[in-house]
């Protein structure tokens, strides 16, 4: 089986969360960047656009969901990987303006290696 890689854009303001999940899909081969909040994301992707965002939604400095709305108004395709651990009203909200995938933290390893896969269309 040929593994995809992708460059995948981890978007969280706990800095371990971010390096737990980069770990993982480090460890599958893939290429991470990070952002802290929605508006460094917003940058980061614009700067250099990755295959796979994963977005927190609650952020202090730029939430999840209005990067979600920004990221596709510009690019409609963009596959989008929304976690919270506040509740299911913001990933109702996530899914509902384009988020593909909406997993409640904590997120398990290998819940966030499928989520990858099914939005490369590897899975």
């Amino acid at each position: 089986m040929t593994r995809t890689v992708a460059s995948i854009l981890i978007v969280d303001d706990e800095e371990a969360d971010r390096l737990q999940l980069a770990a993982a899909l480090e460890g599958s081969g893939h290429r991470v960047l990070f952002a802290s909040n929605g508006r460094e994301a917003l940058e980061r992707f614009m700067e250099q656009p990755v295959h796979i965002v994963v977005t927190d939604i609650a952020m202090p400095g730029g939430d999840g969901l209005d990067f979600i709305a920004s990221l596709k108004a510009i690019k409609p395709d963009a596959a989008v990987i929304a976690v919270s651990g506040k509740g299911p009203g913001g990933l109702s909200v996530a899914s509902a303006i384009g988020a593909d995938t909406v997993l409640t933290k904590p997120v398990s390893l290998e819940e966030m290696r499928r989520a990858v896969a099914e939005a490369l269309g590897t899975a």
